[in-house]
């Protein structure tokens, strides 16, 4: 999929040109030039692989290419655009008049890439009604509603427990609750829809009395978000992405002011972690949820109305999980807001060891690093200390 790479460092920059077959000589020439704005082009003709190296080359940058779009023997090329963000609106305006080998659509999306890129625009969601601004990263608070959550099970489980702690949480600064009756951890049993509606619609319903902040229900039942939506819930979080249940599609059809997350798993709660899998993992998700995107607007789901999470712990290797914290900005390139939730999960024990309780410090780098990257939102069990992180960055980038 296109997108903007994120490349701050030589390594990074040489195994980037070497993954698209860039000669040894060319990753030793472009890696350095690598270092700054690098736009990742994935199909491109060759035709269209030749123009756009000319291009770039005639405006001061350059572009990547493999070895075979040089010699005539590739008919296809995945291409890197070497350069800045003024580089790349340079060769926006000389691609104008090109309607040849693809390059209309390219230009289209460089263009959206060069909006991202200079952040110009800032997502406002429609949350039933209550509007979410997401110029800063927000805080999510988790509320696990369950007997055998890996972090809080039990935890909360009565509505006296669960409802005091989401009055904890708004206090601390909470932007949103995350209501959940149901575990995902590795290897978790499934509830039926009617468990889950008892368990998570007296919270919704209790918190309604005294707040209006915005509520998302975790699930991946219709029935349930039906239930979780007549009781005040603003968000369906489905970590499914509209793929266990069909009828998910009708209920946000129906409730056309309710947004929705789309989060990357491989595999099921049950099975995710039995040995996956990935020969890119950035690319991979970044294709998965572009298709679920593309899935949603083809059943009238508005773009406005879609999240994304890349799935920290849900079917991913220890490697995979820091790869998606170092290149978060890549998920950028889809267009919609990003959440991130790795709030102490067990992939931070190979870091250091430790039960989940004990991994706050973590949980709090991944929030800096969140916040580095403009991820919108993040989904965290410490409301009070990821709060506090988040204004103090926030006040240093505004000083």
């Amino acid at each position: 999929m296109n997108r903007i790479l994120k490349i701050d460092n030589y390594q990074t920059a040489c195994c980037e040109l070497e993954k698209i077959g860039v000669s040894s000589q060319g990753v030793v020439a472009m890696a350095d030039k690598a270092v700054g704005c690098s736009v990742k082009l994935c199909g491109v003709k060759v035709g269209a692989a030749n123009i756009l190296k000319q291009e770039m080359l005639s405006i001061g940058g350059d572009a990547a290419v493999a070895r075979g779009v040089v010699n005539g023997t590739e008919e296809i090329s995945d291409l890197i655009l070497l350069g800045n963000a003024n580089k790349l609106k340079k060769l926006i305006k000389k691609l104008h008049n090109q309607t040849i080998f693809g390059l209309p659509e390219i230009r289209d999306d460089l263009q959206k890439m060069v909006q991202q890129l200079l952040d110009k625009d800032k997502f406002r969601l429609d949350c039933a009604g209550k509007e979410l601004l997401l110029d800063s990263t927000k805080v999510m608070g988790i509320l696990n509603i369950t007997p055998d959550s890996f972090s809080d099970g039990n935890k909360y489980y009565s509505i006296e427990a669960a409802v005091e702690k989401a009055r904890k949480m708004i206090v601390a600064g909470a932007d949103i609750l995350d209501i959940g009756g149901e575990s995902t951890r590795p290897g978790a049993a499934q509830v039926s829809s009617g468990e889950e509606i008892k368990r998570v619609v007296p919270i919704i319903e209790q918190i309604r009395r005294f707040s209006d902040i915005i509520i998302s229900v975790d699930t991946s039942k219709a029935a349930v978000a039906e239930a979780a939506i007549a009781a005040g819930a603003d968000i369906i979080n489905d970590i499914s992405a509209l793929q266990a249940d069909p009828q998910m599609v009708e209920i946000l059809q129906k409730h056309k002011n309710i947004p929705l997350i789309l989060m990357h798993m491989q595999g099921t709660p049950q099975n995710m972690q039995n040995n996956p899998t990935y020969q890119d993992v950035i690319n991979e998700i970044l294709i998965f949820l572009n298709d679920r995107i593309n899935f949603c607007l083809a059943h009238n789901i508005e773009r406005q109305r879609i999240i994304v999470d890349p799935g920290i712990g849900f079917g991913k290797r220890y490697i995979d999980n820091l790869q998606i914290l170092q290149r978060l900005e890549e998920f950028r390139s889809l267009q919609v807001p990003i959440l991130l939730g790795a709030s102490r999960k067990s992939f931070i024990n190979k870091i250091y060891e430790s039960v989940p309780q004990e991994r706050e410090a973590a949980t709090l780098a991944t929030s800096a690093l969140a916040f580095q990257h403009k991820v919108e939102i993040v989904r965290v069990h410490n409301v009070e200390a990821n709060k506090k992180l988040l204004q103090t960055l926030q006040a240093i980038k505004e000083a």
